[in-house]
């Protein structure tokens, strides 16, 4: 299929979360429209901190009567200790061989793992909104996300139609998902830390380029910008779990 594009209307699907409970976007959407989160996985620390974020500002989507759900191909047990590690409101799901994603033109080939991608889906099933990053970095402001789901209504209705796309919790057992290791909350804010002096250095030497420089101080202030806003969501989450103790 063909990359998505708003005013289409997406394909039915049912994945396994990360209790191996199945998850029907149909079923969800009888309730309020849905953010489906597409990231590479629990190893990519702009995932980590992408999903911290919404964590930490939930209740904006759900003052919005919006559901959020992650999706990537990890198996169901990552994702449960994705879900305890980041303190997750939300659901993950796993799309262990990137059906569903390939499925919406959301498929990193050379990475084998889902672009980071956000998908904004009403209850007629239509996308009103997607933001499809052209790199491993390159994510929606949290801004941008919530203005997306402003003014969409949420109502209770009956959907019919089954899943065209259907996982269950044994076939997600068995992820293609890359060979690395589950990145560390110490480890996240540590290279969080390290990226933005870096780009402090860099916004003076941009600045000092004139108008050459103009174009480039802005994306890395952008950055600098979503790097902040990640470490922050995860220094509240590491303060969260402190008080769970």
């Amino acid at each position: 299929m063909a990359e998505l594009s708003v005013g289409e209307k997406v394909t039915y699907f049912e994945l396994p979360d990360q209790q191996d409970y199945p998850w029907s976007l149909s079923g969800q959407l009888e309730t309020g429209p849905v953010v489906l989160v597409f990231y590479r996985g629990d190893w990519c620390s702009y995932c980590n901190g992408q999903l911290a974020s919404y964590a930490r500002h939930f209740e904006e989507f759900e003052r919005r009567g919006v559901q959020l759900v992650g999706i990537s191909v990890d198996p169901p047990s990552n994702n449960a200790r994705m879900v305890g590690k980041l303190l997750l409101p939300f659901p993950l799901l796993s799309d262990p061989e990137g059906e569903l994603i390939r499925h919406f033109g959301l498929w990193d080939a050379e990475g084998g793992v889902a672009l980071p991608s956000i998908v904004v889906v009403d209850q007629t099933a239509e996308v009103r909104y997607i933001y499809s990053g052209s790199d491993f970095a390159d994510r929606p402001t949290d801004d941008e996300v919530f203005a997306a789901i402003e003014g969409l209504e949420a109502r209770i209705e009956r959907i019919t139609g089954g899943p065209e796309i259907q996982v269950g919790a044994a076939q997600a057992r068995r992820s293609i998902r890359p060979d690395k290791r589950p990145a560390e909350l110490e480890q996240l804010t540590s290279y969080y830390r390290g990226a933005f002096y870096t780009t402090v250095i860099l916004k003076e030497r941009f600045a000092g380029w004139g108008r050459s420089g103009r174009k480039a101080f802005r994306e890395v202030d952008a950055y600098q910008k979503m790097i902040s806003r990640y470490r922050k969501a995860l220094e509240e989450t590491i303060e969260l779990k402190r008080q769970e103790t």
